[in-house]
C-alpha cells in the first residue's frame, strides 16, 4: 500500500531559478498604473505569467494557512467594468449573432487573445470565433478568411473542422512548435443522448498559430464519457480537463430513482493526464454543492448545483477557480409530479480553491462572487427588464496582470435555459490575488496566523500583498516546522515587518533576507489594528 505524502512533502518545492522580481510599489500607485493600463505595449513580450513565478499562500487557503487565532476571514467581490458588455454578439447574420459564450483567453505576448462559441442559431451549428485586444478590455474581430458563414469568409472564425458548443484554449511552451496552442471543447454534433452508453462529446485540437486547427482524434473517445467541459489548464506537468457531469454518468450518495434527469446535480469533475493524446478511463469528482438533504429527490433540497465545473486558473502550487452557482428550486404540477421548467433555472458565480489541481472547495461556502441580478444593469439585450433575475452566468478565464486580476464571463438574457436566449461576455476586477483577506477580530488585539510547514533547497524570499494603514502593524516570523519556537535571526528583533500597503512588499530581516533552505519551516503572522492580509510570495531570488 503506498503511504500519502505528508503535508511538508506535499508542501515541499525547489524555486526555480529565473524568477522575475517586481519592485515593491504601493496599491494606489499600482491602480494609476491600472488606469494608465498597466500592460505590456503591443507586440512587447510580457516578462512571464505572473501567477508562475511565485507560490503563493492565499488568506483563504486552509492549507496553506493552517493554524489560526484571533483572525477572520472576509471574502472580496470584484468590481465590474463600467464598459460592461465588453464583447457584445454580432448583428444578424454574423457568426456570433445569438451568443458569444464561454470565452477562453491568453495573454500571448503583447496581444490579449480570446477563442469563444460563436452562436448563430443554437448550439448544434456553433462555431469558434476569435477576437483580439490590446489591454483585455477593447476587443475586435477581425476578418481571418479561415471559414466560411452564410458564403462568405469575411468573419472571425478560426478555422476547424467542425465547431464546439464551448472552447478552453491554452499555449503550451513544452510541446513542439506544431502543438503549441491546445484547444478542447464540447463537439455537440456527436452528442445522441445523455446516457451511460452515449459517446463523448470532449474533443482536442492543436494549432501551431492559434487559428489553423487540427483535431489530435476526429471521432468521438479521447476522453471517456459524457461530459460538458469549460476549461483546460495544465498543472504540475499534468494537462487537466473540468467540466461537469450528472446522472445516469455519475451518481452522489442517495442519488437513484431519478424522476427525471434534469432534476439530479451537476457535478465539478476533472481528468487529468500527462499527455493530450491519452486519458483515463475514470475521473475524479472534484466538487459538489452541499444541500440541506442528502438526496435532491427528497422534500428541502434546494437545488444547488454546479454548473459547468470550473473556469481554473493554475499558479506554481495551488488552483483557484471561479464556478457556477446552478440554482433551479423544486418544482411540481398541481398534481405533484416532478415538472422541469427551464425558465427558472439561474446561475451566479463562486469561488474554489484547490491544493492538488483535482479536489476543490468553496473557501467561504455559499459565498457569491458575482451576483447576477445585477447585470441586469449592462446586458443590451434586457435593459429594459427590470424584475426577471432568472439570468444564467457562465465563468470564464481568470487573467492576472502585474496589477490586476480579471474574471470574463457571459450573461444571458432571462429564462437563459430556455428557448433562443442570446448572452455578452463582461469584465469584473480585482486589484492582483486579493480574492479575500484575514484581519484581526478585535483590532486592539494581537492576531496570529501561521502557514503549513514549507521546505526550499533554493534561495527564496518573501514578499506580502497587504494592506498596512497607518496605526496598524504586520509583523512576519519564521518559526520550527511544529510551528512552536521561532528561528534564531527570523524573530521580530531581526526584522520582519511589513510597513507599507502594497501587491508585492518584500519582507526582510537584519541578517538574512532570503528564507533558510534546506529545513522545513513555518511563516507566522501577527496582525494588529486595520490590516488586511491577502497572500504571501514566497518567489527565487536568483
Amino acid at each position: 500500500m503506498s503511504r500519502q505524502p505528508s503535508r511538508r512533502q506535499f508542501m515541499k518545492s525547489t524555486a526555480v531559478a529565473g524568477t522575475f522580481v517586481f519592485a515593491a510599489e504601493g496599491v494606489h500607485a499600482q491602480e494609476r498604473n491600472w488606469e494608465r493600463g498597466g500592460l505590456p505595449a503591443p507586440g512587447k513580450p510580457d516578462r512571464g505569467t505572473i501567477n508562475q513565478r511565485h507560490d503563493v499562500l492565499f488568506a483563504f487557503d486552509d492549507v496553506g494557512f493552517e493554524m489560526v487565532r484571533g483572525v477572520r476571514l472576509e471574502m472580496v467581490r470584484p468590481d465590474k467594468h463600467a464598459d460592461n458588455p465588453i464583447l457584445e454578439r454580432g448583428k444578424a447574420g454574423e457568426p456570433d449573432a445569438m451568443r458569444v459564450a464561454f470565452p477562453s483567453i491568453i495573454r500571448d505576448g503583447g496581444r490579449w487573445r480570446i477563442w469563444y462559441a460563436a452562436v448563430y442559431d443554437n448550439w448544434m451549428t456553433s462555431r469558434v470565433g476569435y477576437a483580439e485586444s490590446d489591454d483585455g478590455i477593447v476587443w475586435r474581430k477581425p476578418e481571418l478568411g479561415l471559414c466560411e458563414h452564410k458564403g462568405s469568409t469575411q468573419n472571425n472564425l478560426v478555422k476547424s473542422i467542425r465547431g464546439l458548443s464551448t472552447v478552453a484554449v491554452i499555449r503550451d511552451e513544452e510541446a513542439p512548435p506544431e502543438r503549441r496552442y491546445v484547444m478542447a471543447g464540447t463537439d455537440m454534433s456527436w452528442f445522441k443522448k445523455w446516457a451511460r452508453d452515449a459517446q463523448p462529446m470532449t474533443r482536442i485540437d492543436v494549432s501551431p498559430d492559434g487559428l489553423n486547427w487540427t483535431p489530435v482524434r476526429d471521432k468521438p473517445g479521447i476522453v471517456p464519457g459524457v461530459d460538458e467541459m469549460i476549461c483546460l489548464y495544465k498543472f504540475r506537468g499534468n494537462y487537466h480537463i473540468a467540466a461537469h457531469q450528472s446522472p445516469p454518468i455519475l451518481h452522489l450518495p442517495m442519488q437513484e430513482d431519478i424522476p427525471n434527469l434534469m432534476f439530479t446535480p451537476r457535478t465539478f469533475v476533472v481528468w487529468r493526464s500527462p499527455t493530450i493524446d491519452r486519458w483515463p478511463d475514470g475521473n475524479t469528482i472534484a466538487f459538489f454543492k452541499p444541500m440541506r438533504s442528502s438526496s435532491p429527490y427528497v422534500d428541502g433540497w434546494d437545488g444547488e448545483q454546479v454548473h459547468l465545473g470550473a473556469s481554473v486558473l493554475p499558479y506554481r502550487n495551488v488552483c483557484v477557480g471561479a464556478y457556477g452557482q446552478w440554482h433551479y428550486p423544486q418544482h411540481r404540477d398541481k398534481n405533484g409530479k416532478w415538472v422541469y421548467d427551464d425558465h427558472l433555472v439561474s446561475a451566479d458565480l463562486g469561488l474554489v480553491v484547490s491544493n492538488d489541481g483535482m479536489h476543490f472547495r468553496e473557501p467561504a461556502p455559499g459565498f457569491t462572487m458575482i451576483a447576477r441580478d445585477e447585470e441586469l444593469r449592462w446586458d443590451r439585450d434586457h435593459k429594459d427588464n427590470k424584475d426577471d433575475d432568472k439570468i444564467l452566468l457562465v465563468q470564464g478565464p481568470i487573467i492576472n496582470t502585474d496589477v490586476r486580476t480579471h474574471l470574463y464571463y457571459t450573461a444571458s438574457t432571462p429564462g437563459g435555459n430556455t428557448g433562443k436566449p442570446t448572452a455578452n461576455m463582461g469584465l469584473a476586477t480585482w486589484p492582483r490575488d486579493r480574492f479575500g483577506y484575514l484581519s484581526a477580530i478585535d483590532e486592539t488585539r494581537t492576531a496570529k496566523v501561521t502557514s503549513c510547514p514549507l521546505e526550499y533547497d533554493d534561495d527564496v524570499r518573501l514578499y506580502a500583498n497587504a494592506d498596512v494603514p497607518a496605526g496598524s502593524s504586520l509583523q512576519i516570523s519564521l518559526m520550527d516546522e511544529h510551528g512552536l519556537d521561532v528561528l534564531p535571526g527570523y524573530g521580530a528583533a531581526e526584522g520582519g515587518q511589513v510597513k507599507e500597503s502594497g501587491l508585492d512588499v518584500a519582507v526582510d530581516w537584519k541578517e538574512q533576507p532570503l528564507l533558510p533552505g534546506g529545513r522545513p519551516f513555518r511563516i507566522r503572522c501577527e496582525i494588529k489594528g486595520k490590516t488586511r492580509v491577502f497572500a504571501l510570495y514566497l518567489r527565487s531570488a536568483k
